[in-house]
C-alpha cells in the first residue's frame, strides 16, 4: 500500500534521470576510466613464437629507460604477436619498449659486442645504428579516447 497515492511506475519513470547514471556506472564500473585515454601496443615479429613480451610504458623524458611508469607481459602468439592494452592514462607523450624474452628467463640476452640476441623494439619503429634511442625519438602524443601503436621487433 502506497500512502502517497503514488504508483510505482509514476516514480520510476519520472525518477529515470537519477537512475540513468547509476546504471551507466554499473556498466562501466570505472566510470572515470572509461573516458580517461587508453595506448593498445601490437608488437608483431616476436619469432620463434616462443616466451614472453614484455612492452614498458614511459610517461616523460627523465624516466626513459630508468623507471617504467606501467609493464605488462604476457605469451607470445602462435603468430608471433603479442597485444598490451593500457587504460585509465592522462593526455600527454609516451614511448614504449617492447622486448621479446625468447627463452622465458626474465632477461635481455645481449650476444656479440652486447647486441641483443633476443627481440627489441621501439615505440615509432625506430631502429637506433648503436646504443638506445631517446625519448624524443620514440615519443608519441596521446590525445584521443584511444590510441593505437604497432611496435615490430628487430
Amino acid at each position: 500500500m502506497n500512502c502517497f497515492n503514488v504508483s510505482l511506475e509514476k516514480m520510476v519513470l519520472k525518477n529515470s534521470w537519477i537512475l540513468l547514471p547509476a546504471l551507466l556506472t554499473l556498466a562501466c564500473p570505472g566510470a572515470a576510466l572509461c573516458a580517461l585515454p587508453s595506448i593498445t601496443v601490437h608488437v608483431r615479429n616476436a619469432l620463434p613464437a616462443t616466451g614472453t613480451v614484455e612492452v614498458s610504458l614511459f610517461n616523460s623524458e627523465e624516466s626513459f629507460m630508468q623507471e617504467v611508469y606501467i609493464q605488462k607481459s604476457g605469451q607470445v602468439s602462435e603468430s608471433g604477436e603479442f597485444t598490451a592494452e593500457f587504460a585509465g592514462l592522462e593526455e600527454g607523450e609516451y614511448a614504449v619498449v617492447a622486448v621479446h624474452d625468447e627463452n622465458g628467463n626474465q632477461a635481455y640476452d645481449s650476444g656479440f659486442l652486447g647486441f641483443g640476441k633476443e627481440g627489441l623494439g621501439y615505440s615509432n619503429n625506430v631502429r637506433p645504428w648503436f646504443g638506445r634511442p631517446d625519448f624524443e625519438e620514440t615519443k608519441f602524443s596521446v590525445k584521443t579516447e584511444r590510441t593505437e601503436i604497432e611496435i615490430t621487433l628487430d
